[in-house]
């Protein structure tokens, strides 16, 4: 395939890549399913040089949220944006940060008022774009009746907005609204980056194989907890110029695309499961 053969297309074991591949080709399209990340992998991550905005900064940039929230939003990014990131904590140390992040963001925006129309308008106007390719690839799902499952940290409704044409599972963070449209919080429990295999996906039980997507060390290990699965495939999407941490994706995933912004690969390897290439 010529899209493996790209100088940004790294596969650390090309014989067990080939050999996943090969029974995702003998078993067909009717054992196959998607389980894929949202945000920095549906979505791009990176739009003009910069991050790209993620279904929470949809939330947050809603025009009906008060200027208390939004101060308040960078406050809680401020105090504990810096040990989220800090690659000398453990995962479990992350994970308590970002527990105590998303309580206080809860306990920050309950009372706002937001209405579902509000957050749609919100993520028109913003417009994340998806990557490149990846409209064609959702289709191509659609189409064979592949099952999609989206397994997101970020903002539910956001999700189901953009992806609404293709009928996703969506396995997410839904904000809960009282009779008045205030926000009383989102649902329980909170999936985070570092958690998503601990909750049960909305998969086909018939369907032994996965195509998996994500951007993020959590994310490769979000179908773990699905039982009676034969062959997982891994893609993981690395954006930057960290080698020690490029070495950990090489290790987690089958195949890391490396500053790729598009679904071009993928949809290339979905054509050969599904025999169209």
């Amino acid at each position: 395939m010529k899209e493996l053969q790209r100088e940004n297309v790294v596969i650390k074991d090309k014989e067990d890549f080939e050999k996943k591949l090969k029974e995702l080709i003998a078993d067909g399209i009717e054992n196959l399913q998607v389980v894929a990340d949202f945000d920095g992998t549906i979505t791009k991550s990176v739009v003009d040089g910069k991050p790209a905005l993620h279904s929470l900064d949809v939330f947050r940039h809603t025009a009906t949220l008060s200027e208390k929230y939004r101060l308040g939003y960078d406050a809680l990014a401020k105090k504990h944006g810096p040990s989220y990131v800090n690659p000398e904590l453990s995962v479990e140390e992350r994970q308590k940060v970002l527990d105590q992040w998303w309580e206080d963001h809860e306990c920050l925006c309950s009372g706002e008022i937001l209405t579902l129309s509000d957050l749609q308008r919100a993520n028109d106007a913003i417009n994340t774009p998806l990557r490149d390719g990846c409209e064609q690839m959702l289709r191509l799902l659609s189409h064979h009746r592949v099952p999609l499952i989206v397994s997101s940290a970020g903002v539910g409704e956001v999700i189901e907005h953009v992806l609404k044409e293709h009928n996703p599972r969506v396995v997410s963070n839904f904000i809960k609204f009282d009779e008045n449209d205030q926000i009383k919080g989102f649902s329980k429990p909170t999936v985070s980056v570092f958690n998503k295999n601990r909750f049960p996906l909305p998969v086909d039980e018939d369907r032994r194989n996965v195509m998996l997507l994500g951007d993020s060390l959590g994310d490769c290990n979000m179908a773990d907890n699905v039982p009676g699965l034969k062959t997982v495939l891994k893609i993981g999407f690395f954006t930057g110029t960290d080698k020690e941490k490029l070495e950990k994706y090489k290790s987690c995933y089958d195949v890391v695309l490396v500053d790729d912004q598009t679904m071009h690969t993928v949809t290339a390897l979905l054509r050969r499961i599904l025999g169209l290439a």
